[in-house]
């Protein structure tokens, strides 16, 4: 049987840093609350034993030479070994990031607490000040509940920088368009339904047409041979019938006061061009998350039909590094996608299923539950069978195959594979069938990473998914064409 600890929560880090040191006496610990320009600091012992009393250090490389200097006296002073000193505190602010960062490159173990556990460990709950935040932190740490190797650093810590900058942009994205629909709806009401004018809302055609001179009056007078070749320079299909649509539905729309005309037209033109602008950054951070992703794990999840770049890179971003998880049942509880039970009254007792805890990592949610949702419309067959199968019993099909998802996100990473379908995982397969499969999924794993224009960095050799190709195509004799 599989010996367990009831304590799963301990970080297995800051145990082995107090068995080393032999006795707790022989442990300093910091706890540090950030701050912009002052942290607060203190010096205690594994006991708990306070060294030295809270103090100020600035946020400057001057207040990282002076708290290594006291560290050192008071080391020298106690008889500690430098390497039997920790840090800890809350999750870093951005205006500390670079304190932490430069305290780890110094060789010292840096744990982040959480704040929400942190406060429960205060000495009084009714008030709450700096150094009562102290003394919460410092009692986290000195029960070892602490995380001293964040999942994110390096490749995996840009790419979160990355989704997470992608993801404001399509939000302000998102806001500018609510705004141009306000203006529409008293310039030319209907316009961007296209149902009414037959031009796809904002795409490039109708956003040439909104910046220039766009009103129905102006739109109906407009040479119909004129409209034609816009929207044909534009991409749009059956470009006579469209125009023919828009003119006549111009026709017979309500419209604007003359008057209000001219001002409305300039503070659209303002919001399409910010619209340009916000549309070429996103296809800007495309590409750099797709470089970035090709470098992890992670770039193995776009082999699942459904999963495009996007939806694999925040699940990788937010999962980070697997040799720093914790385990797949804490990883879907920190998705937020796992339901609250609560069971009383001994083993006959009822069980409560209640809603998902609201405590979670919310962008990690969001990108899971739109990965189940996903897969549930365009997946592989036997996905999007489960997942109806799952909303027609009146489970909650986005949470239920999210948990689905992650267990076989985290399978692929670790085991450097493609998605493969059931058939093909068990071991009454046959080679050819297997390489049969693989020739056919080909094209589709290769058009995800072509149209970002990153296809001949992503199956280098010294990439994963470039190292999985090669084996493949030398184990079952094929090719897979870039």
């Amino acid at each position: 049987m599989k010996k367990r600890n009831i304590y799963l929560n301990q970080s297995q880090e800051l145990l082995h840093l107090f068995e080393e040191a032999g006795s707790s006496k022989k442990v300093m610990c910091v706890p540090m609350d950030y701050a912009k320009h002052d942290h607060l600091v203190m010096f205690c012992n594994g006991h708990g034993d306070i060294l030295r009393k809270p103090f100020s250090v600035k946020n400057t490389p001057e207040g990282i030479a002076y708290i290594d200097d006291q560290i050192t006296r008071s080391c020298r002073r106690r008889g500690i070994k430098k390497d039997h000193v920790f840090f800890g505190g809350e999750d870093a602010n951005s205006f500390a990031k670079n304190f932490v960062s430069t305290l780890r490159c110094k060789g010292f173990l840096v744990a982040n607490v959480n704040a929400h556990d942190a406060k429960k460990q205060r000495g009084n709950l009714q008030a709450s000040t700096d150094r009562i935040d102290l003394m919460g932190i410092a009692a986290m740490l000195l029960n070892y509940r602490a995380n001293c190797s964040p999942a994110q650093s390096g490749t995996y810590r840009n790419l979160r920088t990355l989704v997470r900058h992608r993801r404001k942009l399509v939000q302000m994205l998102t806001e500018v368009k609510n705004r141009v629909h306000g203006i529409i709806d008293e310039i030319f009401p209907g316009f961007l339904s296209e149902k009414n004018s037959g031009i796809i809302p904002f795409r490039q055609s109708s956003l040439y047409l909104m910046e220039d001179r766009f009103s129905p009056k102006q739109i109906r007078r407009r040479r119909r041979q004129t409209l034609i070749e816009i929207l044909k320079r534009f991409g749009t299909s059956k470009a006579e019938k469209t125009a023919a649509k828009l003119q006549q539905y111009a026709a017979k729309v309500l419209h604007a006061p003359g008057e209000y005309v001219d001002t409305m037209q300039l503070s659209l033109a303002q919001h399409i061009k910010h619209i340009r602008c916000l549309k070429e950054s996103v296809s800007q951070m495309d590409k750099e998350i797709a470089l970035n992703l090709a470098q992890t794990q992670g770039a193995f999840l776009t082999s699942v039909r459904g999963i495009g770049l996007v939806l694999a890179a925040g699940v990788t971003a937010e999962i980070g590094d697997l040799n720093e998880q914790k385990p797949l049942n804490n990883l879907a509880s920190y998705s937020g996608i796992v339901p609250r039970v609560k069971q009383s009254g001994g083993t006959g007792g009822k069980t409560y299923t209640g809603p998902v805890a609201k405590r979670c990592n919310r962008i990690l949610k969001d990108y899971v539950v739109k990965s189940a949702y996903h897969i549930g419309l365009h997946g592989p067959q036997d996905l999007m069978a489960d997942y109806k199968r799952r909303d027609a019993s009146g489970q909650h099909a986005d949470f239920g195959m999210g948990r689905r998802y992650l267990r076989m996100a985290i399978n692929l990473m670790r085991t450097s594979q493609v998605y493969l379908p059931p058939n093909l995982r068990k071991t009454g397969f046959t080679l050819e069938e297997r390489a049969g499969y693989y020739l056919m999924s080909w094209p589709y794993l290769r058009e995800k990473w072509k149209k970002v224009g990153v296809l001949d960095v992503v199956f280098a050799n010294n990439r994963p998914l470039g190292l999985w190709r090669q084996i493949v195509q030398e184990l079952y004799d094929i090719e897979l064409k870039l």
